[in-house]
């Protein structure tokens, strides 16, 4: 997987949707002159096609449902393939990444209760409370653990979306820990586990 980090800088100083987003940072990104993240080869990717994927956004209020295609690239080198994603997207989730972020703002502001959140955002109560894990355990690894727990979960959601800088904390984020914020990370295999 490709990452590109650069849509969210962008988020409050142009009114575009997410998909148009998506869209601007695909377009951006020059597979010529990327390295793979396999292998790290510079000038070895090339286009080896796209595949469709959902993603669910909140946009002016409303739950937006998008059609996006990811591209996929191939590397020469190392002979692996790689999906490219922006920022906005999370992987392995429907979810944009700014829709997470609303649902989990809208939970921490208690203005309304969590079944009045979930039926607005149109998500299972078991959902937010994941996220809320999720971002609980993020947040931790970003901040560290002692300053994490003095810093309030709604002060720290705020200041991630009003940073002008939000892109290079995922990018660092996503480089230390392999994995974006908000992602799942995926179980451990069970090869050779006795039944």
């Amino acid at each position: 997987m490709i990452r590109l980090f650069t849509a969210l800088c962008k988020i409050y100083l142009k009114e575009l949707s997410e998909k148009q987003r998506f869209l601007a940072a695909k377009e951006e990104f020059n597979h010529l002159d990327g390295a793979c993240p396999k292998c790290g080869a510079k000038g070895k990717l090339s286009e080896y096609g796209d595949y469709g994927r959902g993603l669910t956004s909140y946009e002016g209020c409303q739950i937006v449902d998008s059609d996006i295609r990811a591209s996929r690239l191939y590397c020469s080198s190392c002979e692996s393939t790689h999906a490219l994603l922006p920022d906005i997207v999370v992987p392995y989730s429907p979810y944009s990444l700014p829709f997470m972020l609303a649902a989990l703002i809208a939970y921490y502001e208690r203005a309304m209760t969590v079944e009045k959140i979930c039926a607005h955002f149109g998500i299972a109560v078991s959902t937010i409370y994941d996220w809320k894990a999720r971002m609980t355990f993020h947040k931790d690894l970003m901040l560290g653990l002692l300053i994490s727990r003095k810093a309030p979960s709604l002060g720290f959601l705020r200041s991630l979306i009003r940073s002008c800088r939000l892109s290079d904390t995922l990018r660092r984020f996503y480089h230390s820990h392999s994995f974006s914020f908000m992602q799942r990370r995926s179980a451990p295999a069970t090869r050779n586990r006795p039944p």
